[in-house]
């Protein structure tokens, strides 16, 4: 990419009002959780563990962060920086699959790679099943589910915030819209509820 490309790229996220503030939102949530955690535990890029065993179970009893677990699992697996194609790892498969089939979070028509319309590269993968979700954990445990939305929100912080995956194609456009979205409400809840959280 080019200095001209990287204009343009930069003016059709400017222009998208709504994407532009959720960038800007999910980025400085995430920096001031990281600071969070980092400062409670002291553990490094290992604090973030400890914050999810210690909190995952009152985050996971808020509505709203099951709605968007919910809404994470109903979509295409987010990919990884690391791979060309922005294929999902194996990992990020079993906290997606976890979150889909194992969670409770839907009454019926739990969706599969069909039918929310997975594009083949992903798809012929074969990561995406109920036996990789027990992979995560064989049982429910709202600290591992909580642990696999958050594995999956900091996998979309990588792959945009590490200067990676920057598109105007169209559909990515609209999918990475999409994914920022779901990341900035997650990081506002456990940002408004923080306080709470140390009760």
């Amino acid at each position: 990419m080019n200095a001209q490309d990287l204009m343009y790229v930069i003016d059709r996220i400017q222009s998208d009002k709504e994407h532009h503030r959720d960038r800007r939102n999910f980025h400085e949530n995430y920096e001031w959780l990281e600071h969070f955690w980092r400062y409670k535990y002291k553990k490094g890029d290992n604090s973030i563990d400890d914050f999810i065993t210690q909190k995952g179970q009152f985050y996971w009893n808020i509505k709203s962060i099951r709605v968007l677990a919910k809404e994470f699992a109903s979509i295409e697996c987010v990919g990884s920086n690391k791979d060309p194609d922005y294929a999902q790892t194996l990992m990020i498969a079993q906290a997606t699959m976890y979150l889909r089939y194992i969670c409770n979070l839907y009454d019926k028509d739990t969706p599969t790679c069909d039918t929310i319309s997975c594009r083949e590269h992903k798809i012929s993968k074969g990561h995406c099943t109920k036996s990789n979700a027990l992979l995560w954990k064989k049982d429910f445990d709202p600290v591992f589910a909580f642990r696999a939305l958050m594995f999956i929100v900091r996998q979309v912080r990588n792959n945009l915030f590490h200067g990676h995956k920057i598109s105007v194609e169209p559909d990515l456009f609209k999918r990475n819209k999409v994914l920022v979205e779901l990341s900035a409400q997650v990081t506002e809840v456990l940002l408004t509820n923080l306080f709470e959280s140390e009760r």
